[in-house]
């Protein structure tokens, strides 16, 4: 299984265009080969607020395939956003089977 995990931060008056990104990337994952599943998390401070996707897919390919067909068409489209700036963090992991450490 991999697992990605991305992260968008602004502040608070960006809820909105966070929420706009969550959605479409839920839209974009939907139907595709290898997803084995979807979720969305959020995060707050009183200044901040996060929303986080976390993906898992049956093989790093299925992503990497995601990645390429899908999700790149998605880039170059801009969000109406305050002045604020979003920041993006993304991790990736593999599970790893405890017993072969």
């Amino acid at each position: 299984m991999f697992i990605s995990q991305v992260t968008y931060e602004s502040a608070k008056t960006n809820e909105a265009t966070l929420k706009g990104i969550m959605k479409k990337k839920a839209a974009g994952a939907a139907n595709v080969a290898g997803l084995l599943s979807f979720e969305c998390w959020v995060s707050e401070t009183p200044e901040k607020i996060g929303y986080t996707h976390v993906v898992k897919w049956e093989s790093q390919e299925h992503f990497k395939a995601w990645m390429r067909d899908i999700h790149s068409k998605e880039h170059g489209a801009k969000d109406e956003q305050d002045s604020s700036p979003i920041t993006k963090t993304a991790c990736h992991y593999e599970v790893v089977d405890i017993q072969s450490l």
